[in-house]
């Protein structure tokens, strides 16, 4: 089956600018020149979006031995991110996108009409979109499709 958010691959990330959980700003500028994964997930503390963000926390090491940048975005603000990643230890920063200004910059597409999409972008040096996978279910999948597409695209270039 193909990805709902494949359109998206070959195009640049978008510019934007948003919020961590310690309120420092984080923008494009800030990705630039690593390899980067963006996973956004619909709401902290919510069953599916904890074990996803748990799993990213517990491949973080292979994500920092290979020089990768981690991102978690979901629009719950800054002081829920704070709690979220205390409580369960998340080493990334998770960004608050407020108003879900960036998910429709990339035109995310709703779950059932109103839950925000569950997509993990893998994002090149350049700032371009090298890979996308979107699964609401399947939430523990994201971590691993994008170490495999990291390892798989590095080893093509």
């Amino acid at each position: 089956m193909a990805d709902a958010h494949e359109y998206l691959v070959d195009s640049k990330f978008p510019e934007f600018s948003l919020h961590d959980e310690q309120d420092n700003i984080v923008t494009k500028n800030n990705i630039l020149g690593q390899w980067t994964v963006i996973f956004f997930y619909p709401k902290d503390e919510s069953p599916g979006c904890t074990l996803q963000s748990c799993s990213f926390r517990d491949r973080y090491d292979l994500f920092r031995e290979e020089g990768i940048l981690l991102y978690g975005v979901s629009s719950d603000s800054t002081s829920s991110h704070r709690r979220f990643k205390k409580r369960y230890n998340l080493q990334y920063p998770l960004l608050s996108d407020d108003g879900n200004e960036l998910a429709k910059l990339l035109k995310l597409k709703r779950n059932f009409g109103f839950l925000n999409a569950r997509v993990t972008f893998v994002i090149n040096p350049e700032g371009y979109i090298v890979y996308s996978h979107t699964s609401q279910i399947g939430v523990t999948g994201h971590v691993n499709k994008a170490l495999k597409a990291i390892k798989s695209i590095k080893a093509s270039v």
